[in-house]
């Protein structure tokens, strides 16, 4: 998945003019636009997972209604989002004015923002690679599970208000298990993670960028590993110069630039 052109979690994405995109199936360029969001991401980060919310109803209304990909359940998920919608706008409405009700809907939108920054918490600051994973016993399923997840560390008394998106590594490992069962599979695999990759060890460094393979900062001290990988790619985009990276090599560049 990747979030271009509005961030970078990594300066690999932006060394070339264009990569393709394995998620949404298309050739994503680099542009003056994108060299501009991708500099100051570290600025507008926090304000952005605001609104991220309303990213996920519009990415989630144009998988349903353009089908890109097998959809299970397709009927039943568009009547659940219709009666979500009725119930967020009848709600709305209710309020004695418009200024209260469109005051509610952004703040409470806005709060929910806390969980997409939980989401991607654990994974932007972790490793990421280029092309296939899975080749070998280096890389492979869980091994890259360790590599590009982590934990964040919360008290069993918050796990009300993390809902169990602090424990990703679990989640990644076992994707059917129920939320409630994954602070006791953290510990099980914990247990087994550091039998193998004990920290320190020589092959725990080889394998593992951090030299840790069971990686679970607090939310705080995750979220300041985020930002300045945030910032990192940012200095790396503003550091750009023209032919030595992807930016301004797209098609939208060479029209502006009137080139040919």
């Amino acid at each position: 998945i990747q979030h271009m052109p509005m961030l970078a979690i990594t300066d690999k994405v932006f060394r070339r003019p264009r990569f393709w995109d394995t998620y949404h199936r298309k050739w994503v360029g680099m542009d003056d636009a994108a060299h501009w969001l991708v500099s100051h991401q570290h600025l507008f980060f926090y304000p952005l997972m605001a609104l991220g919310r309303w990213n996920l109803y519009a990415q989630g209304l144009i998988y349903l209604l353009t089908q890109p990909d097998k959809t299970h359940f397709r009927k039943t998920e568009l009547a659940g989002i219709a009666v979500y919608f009725g119930w967020v706008l009848g709600t709305a409405l209710s309020m004695p004015s418009w200024a209260e009700s469109v005051g509610w809907v952004m703040l409470s939108h806005a709060v929910a923002g806390i969980l997409h920054v939980q989401i991607v918490l654990s994974h932007w600051s972790m490793h990421t690679y280029e092309g296939r994973a899975y080749n070998g016993a280096d890389d492979e399923w869980y091994v890259t599970t360790m590599r590009t997840t982590m934990n964040v560390a919360t008290p069993p008394w918050l796990d009300w208000v993390h809902i169990g998106l602090q424990f990703q590594i679990e989640h990644h490992l076992f994707p059917r298990l129920p939320r409630h069962n994954l602070r006791l599979a953290r510990d099980m695999v914990r247990e087994v993670v550091e039998a193998h990759f004990p920290a320190g060890s020589a092959e725990c460094k080889r394998l593992f960028p951090l030299g840790v393979a069971y990686h679970e900062p607090g939310f705080f001290a995750g979220n300041l590993e985020m930002w300045r990988v945030l910032r990192s790619a940012a200095y790396a985009a503003r550091g750009a110069k023209r032919g030595e990276h992807g930016f301004w090599q797209s098609a939208l560049w060479e029209g502006m630039s009137l080139a040919g």
